[in-house]
């Protein structure tokens, strides 16, 4: 796995600086044969209130050596070849991730993002008709639509003049298509297509950006322009 210079904490979303050996602890262990190898990586949050670890393991073949002595070895960023295992530990894939738990992120919208996650790895096609039933509830409630086939909540949407952007649109309608045939028990399917884990897991990005621009950022960004408020109105009495 590829251990970026900037990490951002799945629990409280705090970017920081990665520096092996302080925040970022790397190991890679290898069978004797030299077939298999196992990397981990450990990184731990700097971020005073939170200071939680995160945990992801790896396993492939053996990347070429690096560095000579083991300590190089073991601070050495590896990308595994032919890696066939990957998954984060710490904190677990099964489930969504507790930044989107807020207040105003609508409860039902968080259950079904959540049920997505769980589900992710055991069955990448229920994962993307919850995901599917997750964005269309988004959709409804950031725009409010009335309950209807998502097919034509996105048309309306993408009629509605600068309410999203065709990236947006696009990303929704690809979503729908991916876990249509699991959602609607009505819709003209004939084949049931097997959804890959990868693309769930697009699906589930997708929902993720979304919380972020229609629920997360709008409500902090009134409570900055509340702050700026009281400050203004202390000043002026």
């Amino acid at each position: 796995m590829k251990i970026d210079q900037v990490h951002k904490c799945p629990y409280c979303g705090y970017m920081y600086q990665v520096v092996l050996g302080q925040n970022t602890y790397s190991n890679l262990f290898s069978d004797p044969g030299g077939t298999v190898a196992v990397h981990s990586v450990i990184y731990v949050c700097p971020h005073i209130a939170c200071g939680k670890v995160e945990v992801a393991v790896d396993a492939g073949s053996p990347p070429p050596r690096k560095g000579n002595s083991e300590s190089e070895r073991h601070k050495a960023r590896y990308d595994l070849p032919n890696a066939f295992f990957s998954s984060r530990l710490l904190p677990s894939e099964a489930c969504g991730k507790q930044e989107f738990n807020a207040p105003e992120v609508p409860e039902a919208v968080f259950r079904d993002y959540d049920e997505a996650c769980r589900l992710l790895r055991c069955s990448p096609c229920a994962s993307a008709t919850y995901s599917r039933r997750c964005l269309q509830g988004m959709v409804r409630k950031k725009f409010k639509l009335k309950p209807g086939k998502f097919m034509n909540e996105i048309k309306t949407l993408s009629s509605m003049n600068g309410a999203a952007r065709q990236e947006v649109i696009d990303a929704l309608e690809r979503a729908r298509k991916i876990g249509k045939f699991r959602a609607m028990p009505d819709d003209d399917v004939k084949v049931l297509v097997d959804v890959s884990y990868d693309e769930a897991k697009q699906t589930i990005d997708v929902i993720e950006a979304l919380l972020l621009d229609w629920f997360i950022a709008p409500a902090e960004q009134d409570r900055r322009i509340g702050a700026l408020k009281a400050i203004l109105e202390g000043k002026s009495s």
